[in-house]
């Protein structure tokens, strides 16, 4: 009998032992389960994850608890950075506050003297009317004048006009009695050379007489010795004698009468010259005084064209003193509107002080309520708070980042809140950022300056290298050197190193894909280059824990991407084409975009999930619309915030950093707590 009941007997046992391993088991589910609770409830919101073992219901419980405490962290460092983004709001609402109070009190003051002034227009455009009318009557009495000009310019043209058609007609006749003159000079030129003719012929006459007296003379020689015979040849030499004498006497008279002639034709032709040259300086004396007229009758043209175009300007001028005189009562109508307007925006303003006067005490309230806000999240442990101790001198802590995308935008609000929450503690925060590689120039010479300046410590990321050389001469005078985000060289000796642990952030991944395809699945691998260590040990730690924890889910295909954003694109939807069953896609570097418009290109949104690294707007977009199923990030923030705070503690109150590194916790966002995620840069 005992052998046939022994089996049972097993059976039972074995029954009775697994109910009793499984309540153990449950127990020690719930215990966990119960333990993490209670540390939620004590405000230690950093402790670890729950462990996923025993019935449905208690991992339910369990991914429940874990999900409060992953949406109460997310929240709280989600508050944080808020609280630096309505600081600064309030900073700025503050700043514009006060500038309005003050702008209100000097408005007041200035319509106080715009009324004044307002006054003092109305009198000036009233006296203003007074003297266009007074211009009026005088633009009346230049109209006149310059009508009696007009017409007297108009009968002088007229009259330059009647002289010059005198002096023409006058001109013509002194040409005609020119070319007389010229005409008698070259008669009496012509006479005189006759008379000099007749001259010499009378001298030709006279020689002949004076050779026939000559010869009468020969003659009356030879008649007296002819005797009788030659009687009557001397008679004729005789007569011929008497003739040569007569001869001679009468051209010596026609001589004496051509002198006379030829002393009178040359006092002719010298008067004739006379007159000649009178006439000729004359005629230019005419001729200055017909270019005279001929130029004032220009002129009078030219001023009568003046007149014509005065009047026209003086009509334009009428014209526009008639339109001055109805605008300056239009001004003189608003003149009074204005002053009269200016009373009640004086007391308008002086209702806009008093409304920013309780605009400032309700920023001043704001202030307070950020205190308090501060004051609460402090109770909750989510990352390393400040001593309270003091140093007597005051700590000087320089820290350096980049400030060019969304990550450096969440260090900047962990540096600012670093910095408020170490006001009261005697303490100087030097923020200097890089907005580009331009500005990242100055790094040498901004740590330069701090140690001029002898700052107790300078935190910067490990990657920024263009200051080695300052950087170990910093270390050399005794400045603390700390790096985050990644180490700097070795050759630098700094005190410790901020750093994300990437390994822990693949198991992350890992765990994140896990949860999206409910443990079951085909994952692909998109990796960056595995010569780098960050893609390396992020690819190596996921694809670990997926083999030791979730035996459902395969890796079915790995692609090795570039930096390049379409040559990366194209190799995705090669990938997912070529394994149309993935469920699901790791990525391990920075083309998450470029994952993402691919499972939407593909019309796979919805069925294939990507879990990827890093934290902006663009990707919770993605995350919102289901196409990204979780986003890891190593905690900017804190980041930003814990270094200071480390430092600070390490500083004043002699807290020991490890030499190896400080470990960055790192922070998922996925459907759960996408909600808490308030987009500000």
């Amino acid at each position: 009998m005992l052998f046939v009941f022994l089996p049972i007997i097993i059976v039972q046992a074995l029954i009775i032992l697994f109910f009793i391993i499984f309540t153990v088991l449950e127990r020690s589910s719930i215990r966990s389960i119960l333990d993490s609770a209670d540390k939620i409830a004590n405000k230690d919101v950093e402790t670890e994850d729950i462990k996923i073992s025993g019935s449905r219901q208690v991992k339910r419980l369990a991914e429940c608890v874990n999900t409060i405490k992953k949406n109460l962290l997310t929240f709280i460092e989600s508050t944080k950075g808020n609280v630096i983004v309505l600081s600064d709001a309030i900073d700025i609402l503050s700043k514009a506050t006060k500038a309005n109070e003050i702008g209100s009190e000097q408005t007041a003051e200035s319509i106080c003297v715009v009324a004044e002034k307002a006054t003092e227009q109305l009198d000036l455009v009233r006296d203003n009317l007074e003297l266009i009318e007074a211009n009026n009557k005088q633009l009346d009495i230049i109209d006149k004048s310059m009508q009696t000009i007009k017409s007297t310019l108009n009968d002088s043209a007229g009259r330059c006009n009647a002289g010059m058609s005198s002096l023409e007609k006058y001109e013509a006749d002194m040409r005609n009695i020119e070319e007389n003159l010229d005409l008698s000079m070259k008669i009496l030129q012509e006479f005189n050379a006759q008379i000099k003719e007749v001259n010499s012929i009378g001298e030709l006459v006279v020689e002949v007489s004076e050779e026939l007296k000559l010869l009468a003379f020969n003659a009356s020689i030879e008649a007296a010795r002819a005797g009788e015979a030659g009687k009557g040849f001397a008679v004729v030499s005789q007569e011929m004698s008497v003739m040569s004498e007569k001869t001679k006497e009468s051209m010596d008279a026609i001589n004496d009468i051509l002198s006379k002639v030829m002393d009178s034709s040359g006092l002719v032709n010298e008067s004739i010259s006379k007159c000649s040259t009178t006439f000729n300086t004359s005629a230019a004396i005419f001729g200055e005084v017909s270019k005279s007229f001929r130029t004032i009758s220009d002129q009078s043209y030219t001023v009568n064209d003046m007149m014509n175009d005065m009047t026209a300007k003086y009509e334009v001028i009428a014209k526009n003193s008639d339109i001055s005189k109805e605008k300056a009562e239009n001004v003189f109508s608003a003149s009074g509107t204005i002053s009269d307007s200016t009373r009640d925006i004086v007391a308008v303003s002086q209702e806009t002080s008093a409304e920013s006067t309780q605009m400032s005490e309700n920023v001043a309230a704001l202030e307070n309520m950020l205190v308090s806000i501060r004051k609460l999240i402090k109770q909750f442990k989510t990352g390393v708070t400040p001593s309270e101790k003091n140093r007597s001198e005051r700590v000087k802590i320089a820290f350096f980042s980049k400030l060019d995308n969304y990550f450096w935008y969440a260090i900047r609000r962990g540096v600012l809140y670093a910095q408020k929450e170490l006001a009261q503690n005697n303490v100087d925060i030097i923020y200097k950022y890089y907005v580009d590689d331009i500005t990242e120039q100055a790094f040498p010479s901004d740590v330069q300056q701090c140690i001029d300046d002898k700052v107790d410590a300078i935190i910067y990321p490990g990657f920024l290298d263009k200051a080695n050389k300052e950087l170990k001469a910093a270390a050399g005078k005794g400045i603390k050197i700390f790096t985050y985000n990644c180490d700097c060289g070795k050759d630098i000796n700094r005190i410790s190193c901020y750093e994300p642990d990437q390994e822990e952030a693949g198991i992350m991944a890992a765990n994140a894909i896990a949860k999206a395809i409910n443990r079951s699945g085909n994952v692909a691998i998109v990796v960056g280059d595995r010569a780098a260590m960050l893609n390396r040990i992020r690819y190596d730690s996921f694809v670990g824990r997926i083999q030791s924890a979730y035996k459902d889910i395969h890796i079915v295909d790995t692609v090795e991407v570039t930096y390049n954003p379409e040559k990366t694109y194209k190799q995705i939807v090669e990938m997912i084409q070529k394994n149309p069953g993935i469920s699901a896609i790791y990525s391990t570097t920075g083309m998450q975009i470029q994952l993402a418009k691919a499972i939407e290109d593909t019309g796979n949104k919805g069925r294939i999930k990507a879990v990827v690294f890093d934290q902006n707007d663009e990707i919770f977009e993605y995350i919102r619309k289901g196409v990204i199923a979780a986003a890891i990030d190593h905690d900017p923030f804190s980041q930003g915030h814990d270094p200071i705070i480390l430092m600070y503690n390490h500083i004043v109150d002699g807290l020991v950093l490890p030499k190896d590194r400080v470990k960055c916790k790192a922070s998922v966002v996925d459907s759960d707590n996408i909600k808490e995620r308030i987009s500000v840069e």
